[in-house]
């Protein structure tokens, strides 16, 4: 498994705005997809995985300070769930090795089960809470019309 800082917004808005993919990006106040623009905010850290052969995806992360960094994860379909499972596993030790970051966190929106699963799953994320109740963020996401929770999980550095 191999990943690559990118600077190459363009392939970074391919990815992110591919059929099915930008749908679940954003919430219901995302712009149309042509609209759509890549942040190039040199603080965040586009990261791009691959296997011996094709591109699995790119996995986004987003430094809320120096060392607590948001991530948000967009694998390509067709993918074998062996692939993306062990780049999931795999980009958190890259992580920890290649940027200051020492603490991961994700909020989801509970309406995206591939992403729970895939952030408590294979990139090993625990709830923030002692319970899924009491990590959760009530109502805090609009998607199709309706208000939905986020669910609050994270991961420290070893």
């Amino acid at each position: 498994m191999h990943f690559n800082r990118t600077t190459d917004y363009e392939l970074v808005r391919r990815i992110l705005t591919r059929r099915r993919m930008y749908e679940w990006m954003g919430d219901d106040y995302a712009p149309p997809v042509e609209q759509f623009q890549v942040n190039t905010d040199p603080r965040i850290w586009y990261v791009l995985a691959s296997d011996e052969w094709r591109a699995i995806g790119l996995f986004c992360f987003f430094p809320e300070n120096e060392i607590c960094w948001a991530a948000h994860v967009a694998l390509l379909r067709g993918t074998h769930p062996r692939l993306t499972h062990r780049a999931g596993w795999e980009v958190v030790r890259w992580l920890w090795n290649n940027t200051p970051c020492l603490r991961l966190t994700a909020k989801v929106p509970a309406c995206n089960r591939a992403a729970v699963r895939f952030g408590l799953g294979p990139m090993g994320l625990k709830l923030i809470g002692p319970t899924l109740e009491q990590s959760v963020e009530p109502l805090s996401f609009m998607k199709g019309g309706r208000l939905v929770d986020q669910i609050l999980m994270g991961r420290s550095r070893p």
